[in-house]
């Protein structure tokens, strides 16, 4: 899952791109290549990202390094927002011109993957260098023995703790190797007794559930992503531990939890970093911003619950994979480009964890001695996380899954405010989904 914090509002915009978007790439199938060629005697190709400003400046960097260590290549820059990178994918997927290489994530790449617009880079291997990249974080581009994408960097969920908050309530850090959900409602009860400050942040968003899915020997989906793969006394009993949270009094209201969420507040406006939570969860890259805007050092705590669960609920993820046009008139040089994005030292040092936490460990290795604090115990997180030898996440349902954060995020709204019950939203939340396979 693409476990984001942005709004309904602009989910919907992403899911109606991409729908715009798997029309479009049936129609064009059978359509001519893409329009990349060459100039000054350069082969030229075309890169295409997402993401914030500081982003666009490293890869612009990287890309720099990359053309000084490749002479006899041009790479043309291309980049957006997250809503308007998806709208504009579509429609050069329409217009058979999409960019050589370019940035994909789960789920809305699948439907890339199953129309034939992404290259199977298996077939450019011998440029294209795999072999020191870990198979579970390739496990959801590996599809129908393809390889459709290479990760850009690994990240996990987690809960993001304040030693200070902690100390100033007079509670202890728990041992999250053993603590329960119920321990995170009764810590986060006993926080909430400190005048101003509140145990934890509401959950909104699917970060903590699918913890507690695995945790139970489930998935979101079954191993080949074409069913639902939990089920319903599973989903009832994480949303009646939401309401046993809610009505501890160990977090916000729901009012004052979907104002937030409204506003599109970010991680540096959550109320840990603005000292009025002790807890909240969190993508583990979000760590630096978190501690930046809060003035003071976070501790990254796994997710309770997985002492004596049926499985590992924890796991690592890139959250954001590279790939390459399946129409590129250059797929030598698409994946030099590639190669060099997820196996040169050089690229990782200009861009740090901006995409996730390097998969090589050759690059990581290398990269230590200038790695932050915070990105030095985000690090040692992801080591804890891969210890503890998780299972690969199932691959989404091409079609269903990009609805499904929405639909489980207005459902847990319903729940937080009464209107429905945990049973009720776990069966609405079931039939949405299979409306949508």
């Amino acid at each position: 899952m693409n476990h984001s914090s942005r709004s309904s509002r602009r989910f919907r915009l992403r899911a109606a791109g991409l729908t715009c978007s798997v029309f479009a790439l049936v129609l064009t199938a059978g359509c001519a290549g893409d329009s990349s060629g060459s100039g000054g005697g350069k082969t030229v190709i075309r890169f295409n990202w997402w993401g914030s400003d500081s982003r666009h400046e490293m890869t612009k960097q990287m890309i720099a390094v990359f053309e000084k260590e490749h002479p006899n290549i041009d790479v043309q820059p291309e980049y957006s927002n997250w809503d308007d990178y998806w709208k504009k994918l579509s429609t050069s997927a329409a217009a058979s011109d999409m960019p050589d290489v370019l940035q994909i994530t789960d789920p809305f790449m699948y439907s890339y993957i199953d129309n034939g617009q992404l290259m199977d880079l298996k077939k450019v291997k011998d440029t294209l260098h795999t072999d020191k990249l870990p198979a579970n974080s390739m496990a959801m581009t590996t599809v129908k023995g393809g390889l459709y994408g290479v990760p850009a960097g690994d990240s996990a969920f987690g809960i993001a703790a304040d030693p200070a908050a902690f100390k100033k309530a007079g509670v202890p850090l728990p041992d999250d190797t053993k603590w329960s959900w119920d321990d995170y409602v009764k810590i986060s009860k006993a926080i909430s007794k400190t005048k101003g400050l509140v145990g934890t942040a509401m959950p909104l968003y699917t970060n903590d559930l699918g913890t507690w899915l695995r945790q139970h020997g489930e998935d979101y989906w079954t191993e080949d992503g074409s069913k639902i793969g939990f089920t319903e006394d599973t989903m009832t009993a994480y949303w009646e531990w939401v309401v046993k949270l809610r009505d501890s009094g160990g977090t916000t209201s729901p009012d004052a939890a979907v104002e937030a969420l409204s506003s599109g507040a970010g991680i540096e406006q959550s109320l840990v970093a603005q000292h009025k939570a002790a807890m909240t969860d969190v993508s583990v890259t979000q760590l630096g911003a978190l501690e930046s805007a809060s003035g003071r050092e976070a501790r990254l705590l796994l997710f309770p619950g997985e002492k004596g669960a049926s499985q590992v609920g924890a796991y690592t993820k890139p959250g954001i994979f590279y790939g390459a046009s399946a129409r590129t008139e250059h797929p030598k040089e698409a994946a030099e480009l590639l190669d060099f994005l997820v196996n040169s030292p050089e690229a990782a040092k200009i861009q740090k964890f901006d995409r996730g936490v390097p998969n090589n460990p050759d690059v990581l290795k290398a990269i230590r001695p200038e790695l932050s604090p915070a990105e030095k115990r985000i690090a040692d997180y992801l080591g804890r996380v891969n210890a503890l030898k998780p299972t690969a996440l199932h691959i989404p349902n091409a079609e269903a899954g990009p609805a499904v954060p929405e639909i489980f995020q207005r459902l847990n709204e319903d729940v937080l405010f009464n209107r429905v019950s945990p049973k009720e939203a776990a069966e609405k939340f079931i039939s949405e989904i299979k409306s949508q396979l």
